[in-house]
């Protein structure tokens, strides 16, 4: 999946980008950037190292895990903050939000003008220093309702009571 209205930069851009933050540019690092910000599923790691994979057989795990890390560092990723264990990325990092759909764990980039952070400014004020505000809105997608994962009651419909979230690690 790639970001409709984020064209995926090329190489180019990427060593520059890169060279402007004081990062060594490799083949496993370009690989694995250019997969998260051509991506719009917000992969976990695992799913970068598995797509990454395809092209570049000999990349651990480890490898993606220390290179999100650094690019997260570096302000050229970030985590989007779900529920669950595993870790999803964005490579994305221009302000958004997001939407997460509790049943298939879908997450939907959400445009900062639905949300405007600045309205908490002088609530958070006495606290500190905000560099940073992410809201992640939870619930039930469309496709999810539509595919009955719910009834309009909001109980549970399949055979074991529950709608587990299918996580896209």
């Amino acid at each position: 999946m790639k970001h409709p209205v984020q064209p995926s930069p090329h190489p180019e851009d990427f060593r520059r980008m890169f060279a402007e933050n004081g990062l060594k540019l490799t083949h496993q690092r370009l690989e694995i950037y250019h997969e998260l910000v051509s991506a719009v599923d917000h992969p976990g790691a695992e799913t970068v190292w598995r797509r990454v994979r395809d092209r570049v057989p000999t990349i651990s795990l480890d490898t993606v895990y220390r290179t999100l890390a650094v690019l997260r560092q570096y302000g050229l990723a970030a985590r989007v903050p779900v529920d669950g264990d595993t870790a999803r990325f964005d490579g994305n990092v221009a302000p958004h939000h997001h939407l997460a759909c509790e049943c298939c764990g879908r997450i939907d980039d959400l445009p900062l003008e639905a949300f405007d952070p600045s309205r908490f400014q002088d609530s958070v004020a006495h606290w500190g220093q905000v560099r940073d505000a992410q809201v992640v809105i939870r619930g039930i997608c469309r496709r999810c309702l539509e595919a009955g994962e719910r009834d309009a009651s909001g109980s549970e419909k399949d055979e074991a009571g529950l709608c587990s979230p299918t996580l896209l690690i």
